[in-house]
């Protein structure tokens, strides 16, 4: 049985959301972080903020179409209410962040 996921992908300064309908959301993670331009041409969108798992397709297209049909201020409402930090969404891949050297002031 296969899922079928929505998400919404945004930019670094969250200027642009983009929603989508995927089967490998795994796949999707990997093109978005990358940040695809083939993918999405107007915005190197490389984060996803929100994903959604449906059972059947039917369920997850409507979901789709509402995403498309709302506002910026309820989409941002909607990543608020389940990501308050608009971090990615892609635990699967590693972190480069981690990297960095961090220096505390105090």
């Amino acid at each position: 049985m296969n899922k079928y996921y929505t998400y919404i992908a945004t930019d670094a300064n969250r200027r642009y959301l983009q929603a989508g309908l995927t089967t490998n959301l795994n796949g999707t993670q990997q093109e978005i972080s990358q940040g695809n331009p083939a993918l999405f041409p107007f915005a190197v969108l490389n984060r996803m903020v929100l994903v959604e798992a449906f059972d059947n397709m039917q369920a997850a297209e409507k979901r789709l179409s509402e995403l498309n049909g709302m506002c910026r201020l309820v989409k941002e409402r909607l990543i608020r209410k389940q990501n308050p930090n608009w971090l990615s969404l892609n635990p699967t891949l590693p972190r480069t962040a981690g990297h960095k050297k961090t220096v505390v002031y105090a």
